[in-house]
């Protein structure tokens, strides 16, 4: 329960992206080993933005907002050229997005709530028009 504990610290988007990419069961140590370099390098791009960010003017700063949807957009946009199911979520998410933000009445959802009413809805279109085929080797983990 403890190595489960400590594990889940490092589970974000892109590591269980690359950790659902492998085939099998994945060790402990695997899953430590694969999270361990996105953690230093988050713990430290926070430290280095931190003390970038209170020295850099604005002009500058604003931009790099663009970087993390820029980062998804790398993560998804290979994936859905080699998956009809993961490209259907991706386009019904972003449809569903587009309509939160104009047309009226939807786009005064306040943002944080339409991303999770898009993310949910795509999700659940995506479960049940591409359900997965269930395996020997569901539900373990090491």
């Amino acid at each position: 329960v403890v190595k489960r504990l400590l594990l889940a610290n490092g589970v974000t988007d892109e590591i269980f992206f690359l950790a659902m990419r492998e085939k099998g069961q994945l060790s402990g140590w695997f899953f430590a080993g694969l999270s361990a370099g996105p953690y230093a390098g988050w713990v430290l791009g926070t430290l280095f933005g931190a003390l970038a960010g209170s020295v850099l003017p604005a002009a500058v700063t604003s931009p790099l907002g663009i970087a993390l949807f820029a980062m998804f957009i790398a993560i998804v946009v290979p994936e859905a050229r080699g998956s009809r199911a993961v490209a259907a979520v991706t386009l019904t998410a972003v449809a569903l997005s587009c309509l939160f933000r104009w047309v009226p009445l939807l786009n005064r959802v306040p943002s944080g709530w339409a991303l999770i009413l898009c993310a949910v809805a795509a999700s659940v279109m995506g479960a049940l028009l591409f359900p997965a085929p269930e395996t020997e080797e569901e539900g373990a983990v090491a």
